[in-house]
């Protein structure tokens, strides 16, 4: 018998938050306890110390050294959130999940020691208001956010864990407070009461937004689309973690939709500020509710194709794209929207598999970033081939954004430049913009032919 993954996904709406004694949702307004949160992030000795702030859309607040962001999520009774970090390796996409509508955990921090070369955690900046406020996602969510200070002993790399960690365990922590505070449903009673024990007694208010991806059924008269996910698996800030695990060595691999949107996929991602997929958009994947949203209404959504970018030779490249164009031909696809992570190198991989998927019949649509110069007048992809004839841009990286001075500042006096004081006013290009130019949809961003 078929046992296909099936997701309720339970959101809970925030539109204020506060900080306060004790963590927990009354109405739509969380409380966030900052001895709470810090408690559980010092017991990690890496950190030497954190501030717990609140920063809400339309505040004069300004976040700088950011990092990761993380929607606050919790399956109570069926299993951990984020496996491979909070939890063991079991498959997540299925049951029951809550997620706090409106809320991330963002860690702002510097690293203990230097860097050299490419791979270096970069500046990525939050404007919580004024002209800047458009260009990142997470100015239009309340953020929690850790500013972190360094054990100065260790090294970046096992910094890097430990406030990666830190931002999971926060999350889990906020919204398995959120949920114990809820009122509880009445008890279903006869055929309905022969759901499981775990969920019965965890069953929050029924009037909570509830979406359901479940994509077991198909309308065999709707074209199938597959979604080709690239993931960033360059090296140490630079790297996406799959069940706890990084992505270097991942062939083109199927992972059910249900697992990137229940936590599977889980981000470490300093190195480009502009274009990082932060897990809070791995969770959101705006792609993925997209595809579900339309599931037998215009199509059939057929699967998710993970991939890594950053493939260094040019036979790996090759093998990995029609590695992804033969998933695609098995899940019997008629078409496939990709996207990308990164720029420059994973670019090749995302075209190359966009060619091959053309050859095998299959329509492609792929979503990219830009790099026209800052005339706007170079050629705005790095690497692009015949077959790429339904590209949506998502923005240019080189746009430079006044930013003006802000009245509170959150993760340091001067950016990670060493000068620049971190208030302003001072001008910015759009690459250290936290998620400026998301290749996955997520920011207000376009580019047009005319």
């Amino acid at each position: 018998m078929r046992r296909p993954l099936r997701l309720e996904v339970r959101s809970i709406p925030i539109e204020d938050l506060r900080l306060g004694r004790t963590t927990s949702v009354s109405g739509r307004t969380l409380t966030v306890s900052p001895r709470e949160i810090a408690d559980m992030v010092l017991e990690d000795a890496r950190i030497a110390d954190v501030k717990v702030a609140a920063a809400c859309p339309g505040e004069d607040v300004r976040i700088v050294h950011c990092l990761d962001a993380v929607e606050p999520r919790t399956k109570p009774g069926e299993g951990a959130v984020f496996p491979g970090f909070l939890g063991g390796m079991d498959t997540v996409g299925s049951g029951l999940t809550f997620r706090m509508d409106g809320v991330s955990v963002l860690v702002s921090s510097r690293f203990p020691g230097p860097f050299s070369g490419l791979l270096q955690a970069r500046e990525a900046v939050v404007d919580m208001s004024g002209p800047a406020a458009v260009y990142s996602p997470m100015s239009r969510v309340r953020n929690v956010v850790l500013a972190c200070t360094p054990n100065p002993d260790i090294e970046n790399d096992d910094y890097d864990d430990a406030v990666r960690r830190a931002a999971l365990r926060a999350a889990h922590h906020i919204a398995e407070q959120a949920v114990r505070s809820l009122p509880t449903a009445p008890t279903a009673t006869g055929p309905e009461a022969a759901g499981s024990a775990s969920r019965a007694a965890s069953n929050p208010s029924a009037a909570l937004d509830t979406t359901v991806f479940d994509f077991s059924d198909s309308d065999p008269g709707l074209p199938n689309v597959v979604y080709f996910y690239q993931l960033q698996g360059q090296g140490s800030m630079a790297d996406t973690y799959l069940y706890g695990r990084t992505i270097h060595n991942l062939v083109p691999t199927l992972i059910h939709p249900n697992e990137v949107i229940d936590g599977a996929i889980v981000s470490g991602v300093h190195v480009y500020a502009l274009y990082k997929n932060p897990t809070y958009m791995h969770q959101n994947n705006p792609i993925i509710w997209e595809l579900r949203a339309r599931h037998g209404q215009s199509l059939n959504f057929a699967g998710v194709i993970i991939n890594r970018g950053h493939n260094y030779t040019q036979e790996d490249k090759e093998r990995s794209s029609q590695w992804a164009a033969k998933l695609a031909r098995m899940l019997d696809a008629d078409g496939a929207v990709l996207t990308a992570e990164g720029g420059g190198n994973s670019a090749i991989d995302l075209m190359l598999a966009c060619r091959y998927m053309e050859q095998a019949g299959i329509r492609t649509v792929v979503l990219s970033g830009e790099g026209p110069g800052a005339d706007g007048y170079g050629f705005p992809l790095f690497y692009t081939v015949p077959e790429a004839d339904a590209v949506v841009s998502v923005g240019s990286e080189d746009e430079v954004v006044s930013m003006p001075e802000a009245g509170r500042v959150i993760g340091g006096g001067r950016l990670l430049d060493g000068e620049t004081p971190s208030r302003g006013p001072f001008d910015l290009k759009m690459y250290y913009q936290y998620c400026g130019v998301n290749q996955l949809g997520g920011n207000v961003l376009a580019g047009r032919a005319f």
